[in-house]
């Protein structure tokens, strides 16, 4: 792999082409617009655009962050697009909210709230392209207004989950040797000679790569590596030092790093999105999950579908999670423990995380599985919508998927889940441990067996 990175043509060639393939789904997206919603239901499947980029394209790259970190930020080509921009425009410092990271949990909210909730960007192609888009233009602002890769590091809510994901993989970059680093007298990683250019270029997420001990932030361009390799003052044994290395399965996880106030927020969301994501399989839990919020919706009378899915958001997205993160804390200070509220969201919030990326992960198992059946009609009717009238209308059957790949896929289900929850109970004793937790560990453990059993107990009793 790092061989193939020091390549003048990798991975910057494959972020062309994933260019073109991104501007393929806008355009399949684009093609069809309906607001029959009994329509859109099999619209989302049939049309080739948004089966393409919710079923498969997401779930993807989810699976591949949690094993090999942030390597869809290798292909993307929303960098190639804020790199172009940022090398021509105004090159401006980054102000101090863009840096706190409220930017970027601000902007994730407002995809879940208007786009999912609002929009439906994930059923409806039109608007998902609107989103796709909207994603290019950010980026585009972002790059004409601000130095480097402000976008990837700073905005892209895509990468600040995946990077969160990342805390599990296995593999992730680091460089072989410090020692390298710090007899290394030119320092053409991070040499602003080398900033804006297109391939061989010093870092543009304000990282060194002799202090990389995560996956959280790095993008995976391979920049540092090829400049190391290529602008050298003085030759030295060792370079290029940077590369992709095995760092062992969640050693980012278990180094236990404290959550700053806004990625807390942004986890906090996240694991009550992905509760309704996989409440709303079945329609039994589904039914418990739409009950507050419809109570609401039916006690104002909203029908406008953007306050619906405010709504919606607030409940599921905010006050079902702030439930659930704040039961451990009471049980935690009714068994013995002490700590403030703010220091156990933001340390013992990343007990959370391995549970989120199994239900992630679970989700996109899902998905891509149950999507099988559309493919055989996606290529002949690529927008969509006269299979999708076919369907509701009945002349249209879809097959179903065998049952021996149903059993596998319960199998996994509750494999991931395990592993998820396993997880979680290691990284909450871990910081029993380093907080000297003892007299309230007992507390703690709620947040693998209540948030872990909601979606495990789910599982079950759905698949089973």
């Amino acid at each position: 792999m790092n061989r193939l990175l020091a390549r003048w043509y990798f991975p910057v060639s494959l972020k062309y082409i994933s260019l073109v393939a991104y501007a393929g789904l806008i355009v399949l997206g684009f093609m069809v617009y309906t607001t029959d919603a009994t329509i859109i239901r099999q619209l989302r499947n049939t049309n080739l655009g948004n089966l393409i980029v919710w079923s498969y394209w997401w779930p993807i790259i989810v699976v591949l962050a949690v094993v090999f970190g942030r390597i869809w930020c290798m292909v993307c080509p929303v960098e190639v697009v804020t790199a172009f921009f940022s090398k021509i425009g105004l090159r401006r410092k980054r102000p101090a909210w863009l840096l706190s990271g409220w930017g970027i949990t601000l902007f994730y909210i407002l995809i879940l709230f208007l786009g999912m909730q609002g929009l439906a960007i994930h059923q409806n192609p039109f608007y998902m392209s609107v989103y796709m888009m909207s994603i290019v233009v950010a980026s585009i602002v972002v790059g004409g207004l601000y130095e480097r890769n402000t976008f990837c590091r700073y905005v892209c809510p895509v990468g600040y989950l995946l990077g969160l994901y990342s805390r599990l993989a296995i593999f992730g970059w680091r460089v072989k040797s410090k020692e390298v680093c710090d007899t290394c007298k030119d320092k053409s990683c991070i040499h602003r000679k080398y900033q804006y250019n297109p391939n061989y270029k010093s870092c543009g997420v304000d990282l060194y790569p002799a202090h990389v001990d995560d996956n959280n932030d790095c993008i995976l361009c391979a920049g540092c590596l090829k400049t190391c390799g290529t602008y050298q003052s003085v030759p030295i044994p060792g370079r290029p030092n940077p590369g992709y290395r095995r760092i062992g399965f969640a050693s980012d996880l278990m180094q236990l790093k404290l959550l700053k106030t806004s990625e807390m927020v942004f986890v906090l969301v996240v694991s009550g999105f992905i509760i309704s994501q996989i409440w709303s399989e079945w329609n039994v839990t589904n039914n418990y999950l739409v009950y507050l919020p419809n109570l609401v919706i039916d006690y104002f009378h909203l029908g406008n579908n953007i306050m619906i899915g405010l709504v919606r958001s607030l409940v599921l997205f905010v006050a079902v999670p702030l439930v659930i993160w704040f039961l451990p804390w009471v049980a935690l200070l009714v068994v013995g423990g002490n700590m403030k509220l703010k220091e156990y969201f933001l340390s013992y919030g990343i007990a959370f995380i391995p549970i989120i990326a199994a239900a992630h992960v679970s989700k996109s198992i899902i998905k891509s599985v149950s999507r099988i059946p559309y493919f055989e009609y996606a290529f002949t009717d690529m927008v969509g919508l006269d299979t999708a009238r076919q369907i509701v209308a009945g002349d249209i059957v879809l097959h179903a998927n065998p049952i021996w790949l149903n059993a596998l896929v319960t199998l996994l289900l509750v494999i991931v889940f395990a592993l998820g929850i396993w997880l979680s109970i290691r990284v909450v004793g871990a910081l029993n441990r380093k907080f000297n937790n003892d007299g309230g560990s007992m507390g703690s453990y709620l947040i693998p067996l209540v948030y872990g059993g909601i979606f495990f107990v789910m599982i079950i009793a759905w698949r089973f």
